[in-house]
């Protein structure tokens, strides 16, 4: 099929849409809430810019190629799909569209094929992921796609992609096109300290109207798509108000300036590390499912170093945080969740064995809090038996560095925020936290604000009791973090340790 087919299915896109469509500056920031149609028009972007510039190239930037492999590319397949596009006859992924399906090769043809998504007239789209410098390196592109901007590192956009973001092929006159170096990012509104630099292209947007636009939206404009009672029911799945504002209703969260984790930082603390190598040699035509998303994609596991797992429980969640303790960096290497119905064998059996099935090093030091002491229903074992038991029973060796009585929250809040300020004072680990990995915790952390009791002040858990179906964003995993570091860390902290020597072992 060598022509671009011009007439996909009817779809009436709502008013955002339009507005976004119909919107001629090539530089263009979409920050919309849940359901507002954001991969539809990843894909009608997608299309448009295929049809309008037959053999270019572009790029579809994500945060990650893990990201791209698991988010991006499916919902913007289904998009497509949406519009009447569809994969192995318009176009191909992970691969050369061949002569028999009548593919016209792009006017700059890729050396390896295995990040393209090939259409029939020769237009491609190479996958970029920002945490790969070596990712855009090379190509000459004509304009770029951008998904879930605001996980983005804006550094390392403008050299990854933006700079890419040059070529006119000589072949053919483009004059006056509108996607000739435009740059569409489509994100839901930042939740973290990290993100809020898509916001400034709301000034950009009113010193030069004509080059940028910038436009917020909310799923009030798609109800014809959605539940009658889709807001109603939203709000009752949100751990608080400012979440469900950001994320529902597109509202700016509001700074945290009495925060539990003053000294947390996103430039000094947050990290990316994947194995790309990893990533890169799955097909991306195939059917991707959670089994190939394992531990093997993460590089900074140390193969040889047990595991610190600590364990939060509650009625309606039961979350638990990874980390490694390697030389003089505490690694936060993972967070994970099940809310209720699931319990917490679940998070074992469905979340940390299969993840870490392929890790060598079958050691967990576990840390939980004194709740980990009370029996499960029905049952002579405790909570942290109970999780022991099943740890065992995949093959891990459990060692229970239970905490006992859980600490005074300024106690925590003194320790913690002096290792944040990450100046080496009295020889505590540097920490730092896979911001992909970790995401929800990192949410939990930077929201967890401090309250004024009776008793003192202390971190403001508010936010757990509310019975909500999304307490991850709630303060139950920040008190993950804070289990191991207090029980590992507290003594050095008040002995005022003078040498490395002080920290604990760690290895087993």
């Amino acid at each position: 099929m060598s022509q671009f087919r011009t007439k996909p299915k009817e779809i009436v896109l709502n008013i955002a849409q339009l507005v976004a469509v119909l919107a001629p500056q090539l530089i263009k920031m979409l920050i919309w809430g849940r359901g507002t149609g954001k991969s539809t028009i990843l894909a009608w972007f997608m299309f448009n810019m295929a049809k309008h510039m037959p053999g270019a190239t572009f790029i579809l930037v994500g945060n990650t190629y893990a990201q791209i492999l698991s988010n991006t590319l499916k919902a913007t397949k289904a998009g497509l799909a949406m519009f009447g596009y569809y994969e192995n006859i318009d176009y191909v992924v992970g691969t050369r569209g061949g002569k028999k399906m009548g593919f016209r090769l792009p006017y700059e043809t890729p050396d390896k094929w295995e990040n393209i998504i090939h259409w029939s007239n020769g237009t491609v789209f190479q996958l970029v992921s920002l945490d790969n410098a070596n990712s855009g390196r090379g190509i000459n592109s004509s304009g770029l796609l951008s998904d879930e901007a605001a996980l983005q590192d804006e550094d390392k956009l403008a050299i990854s992609a933006k700079n890419t973001n040059r070529s006119i092929p000589k072949e053919i006159i483009w004059k006056d096109n509108p996607f000739l170096f435009s740059e569409t990012y489509v994100t839901s509104m930042p939740i973290t300290k990290k993100g809020n630099w898509v916001l400034k292209y709301e000034d950009l947007c009113k010193t030069d109207p004509k080059k940028y636009f910038f436009q917020k939206a909310n799923a009030k404009v798609n109800l014809e798509n959605l539940r009658p009672d889709y807001f109603e029911y939203m709000k009752q799945s949100y751990s608080n108000e400012l979440l469900y504002n950001a994320e529902m209703l597109n509202i700016q969260p509001k700074e945290i300036t009495d925060g539990f984790y003053a000294q947390l930082n996103p430039d000094i603390h947050y990290y990316t590390d994947y194995d790309n190598g990893y990533l890169e040699s799955i097909d991306p035509s195939s059917d991707l499912d959670i089994l190939h998303f394992d531990c093997r994609q993460d590089r900074d596991l140390n193969p040889n170093l047990p595991l610190i797992v600590s364990v939060d429980w509650g009625a309606n969640i039961n979350c638990m945080t990874v980390m490694q303790l390697q030389d003089d960096t505490l690694r936060v290497l993972k967070s994970l969740f099940v809310k209720t119905p699931k319990i917490l064998d679940h998070l074992f059996l469905e979340k940390f064995i299969p993840y870490y099935r392929n890790f060598p090093n079958k050691v967990v030091k576990f840390y939980y809090d004194r709740a980990g002491n009370s029996r499960v229903a029905n049952s002579k074992d405790t909570y942290a038996q109970q999780a022991a038991k099943l740890l065992r029973g995949a093959g891990w060796k459990v060692h229970e560095m239970t905490v006992g009585k859980n600490p005074d929250y300024m106690d925590k809040f003194r320790l913690i925020n002096v290792m944040l300020r990450d100046d080496g004072r009295k020889r505590l680990p540097k920490i730092r936290i896979n911001e992909v990995n970790c995401s929800d915790l990192i949410v939990s952390m930077e929201h967890a604000e401090i309250i004024d009791t009776s008793g003192g002040l202390k971190k403001d858990k508010r936010s757990e009791t509310r019975k909500t179906v999304e307490q991850e964003h709630a303060t139950h995993l920040s008190d993950t973090f804070d289990y191991p570091i207090f029980s590992m860390f507290w003594d050095i902290f008040v002995q005022g340790a003078s040498s490395h020597d002080n920290l604990p072992n760690s290895t087993i």
